[in-house]
């Protein structure tokens, strides 16, 4: 999603349109309880130690323990959208920031790795 979202901000621009990627960590609402959510399926062993299983672990234990206030989280939306310019994107949360940064990091040192390889591959004749 964010990848379109990014391409559609590109082409919309011109025309005055802006768009913004909102990107929440995890806000203390309903959302984990069973009646919205089923986690009753049976565990698969293959998925042992896998994300997966550590989610429907953390899923037990942090029903209405999430650090993000949903009515904050709606306000901080309203005011972004409010004023003249909005951001690419918009993190949510100090594990939505914890979380874009680690992208970041991420990103860079894929970056670092392949920098002179990747560059090289231009035609020699490109500028």
């Amino acid at each position: 999603m964010a990848g379109i979202s990014e391409a559609l901000a590109a082409e919309l621009e011109p025309f005055g349109i802006q768009s913004m990627i909102v990107e929440p960590g995890v806000f203390r609402t309903d959302f984990l309880d069973t009646t919205s959510l089923s986690t009753a399926a049976q565990r698969i062993p293959a998925y042992d130690g896998t994300p997966a299983h550590a989610t429907l672990d953390w899923i037990d234990t942090a029903n209405h323990t999430q650090l993000g206030d949903p009515v904050k989280g709606a306000a901080l939306i309203y005011e972004v959208t409010s004023g003249d310019k909005l951001p690419g994107h918009l993190a949510l949360g100090r594990d939505a920031i914890e979380r874009q940064l680690a992208k970041i990091r991420n990103l860079h040192d894929d970056l670092a790795a392949w920098q002179d390889k990747s560059a090289a591959t231009a035609c020699h004749d490109a500028a």
